[in-house]
C-alpha cells in the first residue's frame, strides 16, 4: 500500500526521524499545527474551486457525448465490445480435464507419452 508514493517503510522512517528531531512533545504540537493548516486549506474558497474544476473535468466526456448526440452510439459500442471480450475470454481459457489414474503410479498423460514413444 502506498500513500502519496510513500510506502510503509518510508513512512516509518519519516516518523522515527520526526521523533528524533522534534521529540515527543514537539510531535504533538507539530501534528496539531499540521491539522490546523490542512483544515484551513480545505475550508478555503480556492480549495472549493479546485474541487469543482476537477469534477467538471471528470464529467466533461459525458457532457460532450450528450451534446454531440452520440450517447446511444457509445453505449452500443460498449455492449458490443463487452460481448467480444466475453467471447475471447471463453475461447482462450483451455478446459483442463482431470488426470485419470491408470495402473500403478502412471497417469493417463504418462501412458499416452509411453504410447507415443513406441
Amino acid at each position: 500500500m502506498q500513500l502519496l508514493g510513500i510506502g510503509p517503510l518510508e513512512l516509518l522512517l519519516i516518523a522515527v526521524i520526526a521523533v528524533i528531531v522534534l521529540g515527543p512533545k514537539g510531535m504533538v504540537s507539530g501534528a496539531r499545527e499540521a491539522g490546523k493548516a490542512i483544515r484551513k486549506i480545505i475550508r478555503s474558497p480556492i480549495w472549493h474551486e479546485i474541487v469543482d474544476t476537477s469534477r467538471e473535468i471528470r464529467e466533461f466526456p459525458k457532457i460532450f457525448a450528450r451534446e454531440a448526440g452520440i450517447e446511444k452510439d457509445l453505449e452500443d459500442l460498449r455492449r458490443s465490445t463487452q460481448g467480444t471480450l466475453n467471447e475471447i475470454n471463453r475461447s482462450h481459457h483451455p478446459q483442463i480435464s482431470p488426470v485419470k489414474k491408470l495402473e500403478g503410479n502412471e497417469t493417463s498423460t504418462d501412458a499416452s507419452l509411453k504410447e507415443d514413444e513406441v
